[in-house]
């Protein structure tokens, strides 16, 4: 009789490629959280990062870095002149080095976690490697962005997408944005949808009353945190001050910004002396790179937590963010965002984002009791249980290791 085998399965091997990791914001976290995912579901992770990466690798990860920033370049004499030439081309220049030092045997997927926005434009290198034979790994990307219909036109009529993304999965973390770009391509079955993910914060490290000591924050006030990128337009900022300014506060209510501002150019509505001045309104501007004990200080001592886009239909990392520190969410009906806080519950929506719409959530958000503010909190804790990012990086390799794109 035949023995049984009983050899364990082998542990999968992935390069995770990080072609913007030099930049702040979702281009540099996620790739981190993406390969950390994976490594807890047992595999052998690898990170590309074609220039040096604006995070260092925390020191208890279970991946190797490799920064081409650091590495020398080829011997050859065509190769190294076209290492030079690459570099301020991260895509390309990633894309290089697999070609020159891996083999299809080398990885069981990589993935690809940014092309910029006009994805159908940065992904054509891939295809033409592939056409050419210089690049055959199975692969994977995530899709950040909507697709322009004019600017995409070409390809749509054509079906070029069939031979830009082919035997390549793609991954969506918005299901109004998979709808889109699948409309966009005209190829209703491309793609899979699968939620951002995020990592769960332990309840000892959310005293709200330490936080806002630690802060400089009045204990007894009703605190909304905005936080990360500071976009006034994109952000609903201006629609925030509008609101605000049309308000009574009966109540003190902290409004705190975090996170570096974009653009200068934008007038930020609290800048306003009459605004400032308003009665129980404190305003804080944090307005700088926070490291992860200051952001994690900073959702402990709020109560919600702003993540009111215009015209998005990705996902929200603030929404994520929010989700894992134990905090609801005010937050736009639309898109992913909307389809989460109304699938678990977690926050808040304007029933329109015009001035009256945000005004009356924010008197909902100060007049909040204690016990509603409870059950939406914990309405975030099995939120996070099903969003976590080992949960989240398991359906992906699920789909991107079965798939026969």
């Amino acid at each position: 009789m035949a023995s049984e085998d009983r050899s364990a399965p082998l542990q999968k091997r992935i390069l995770v490629v990080g072609p913007f990791m030099h930049r702040l914001g979702h281009y540099s976290t996620f790739p981190h959280d993406l390969a950390r995912g994976f490594a807890l579901n047992g595999a052998q992770v690898t990170v590309l990062a074609p220039a040096q990466p604006a995070l260092a690798t925390p020191a208890d990860a279970p991946y190797r870095l490799i920064s081409l920033a650091t590495l020398a370049p080829p011997g050859g004499g065509v190769a190294r002149a076209a290492w030079h030439a690459l570099q301020r081309a991260p895509i390309l220049l990633a894309l290089f080095w697999i070609a020159l030092n891996t083999r299809p045997a080398d990885y069981d997927l990589v993935y690809w976690t940014d092309f910029k926005p006009d994805n159908q434009q940065s992904t054509w290198p891939l295809a033409v490697a592939r056409c050419l034979g210089l690049y055959r790994h199975r692969t994977a990307f995530t899709e950040h962005y909507s697709f322009s219909w004019t600017r995409h036109r070409l390809q749509r009529l054509l079906r070029l997408d069939r031979l830009r993304l082919h035997k390549t999965t793609l991954i969506v973390h918005s299901r109004k944005l998979l709808e889109w770009v699948r409309l966009n391509m005209a190829w209703p079955d491309k793609g899979h949808y699968v939620p951002w993910g995020l990592w769960p914060v332990a309840p000892a490290h959310l005293d709200r009353t330490a936080a806002r000591r630690a802060l400089g924050m009045a204990e007894d006030a009703r605190v909304l945190l905005v936080f990360g990128m500071q976009a006034i337009r994109r952000k609903h900022v201006d629609t925030l001050g509008a609101a605000i300014d049309r308000m009574t506060l009966d109540r003190p209510l902290t409004l705190v910004f975090a996170g570096i501002r974009t653009s200068h150019d934008e007038e930020h509505p609290f800048d306003s002396p009459a605004l400032l001045a308003k009665p129980q309104l404190t305003v804080m501007r944090h307005e700088h790179f926070l490291d992860d004990d200051a952001v994690t200080r900073h959702f402990a001592a709020a109560d919600a937590v702003w993540a009111c886009y215009r015209d998005f239909m990705g996902a929200s990392g603030v929404l994520c963010q929010a989700i894992a520190h134990r905090r609801l969410a005010l937050c736009a009906d639309a898109a992913e965002s909307g389809a989460l806080v109304a699938d678990y519950g977690v926050g808040l929506m304007p029933a329109r984002t015009d001035v009256e719409g945000v005004r009356q959530t924010l008197c909902r958000f100060i007049g909040m009791s204690a016990g509603e503010q409870a059950s939406y909190e914990a309405n975030t804790v099995a939120a996070a249980r099903e969003l976590a990012w080992p949960h989240v990086a398991q359906r992906i390799l699920a789909l991107a290791l079965a798939a026969d794109d």
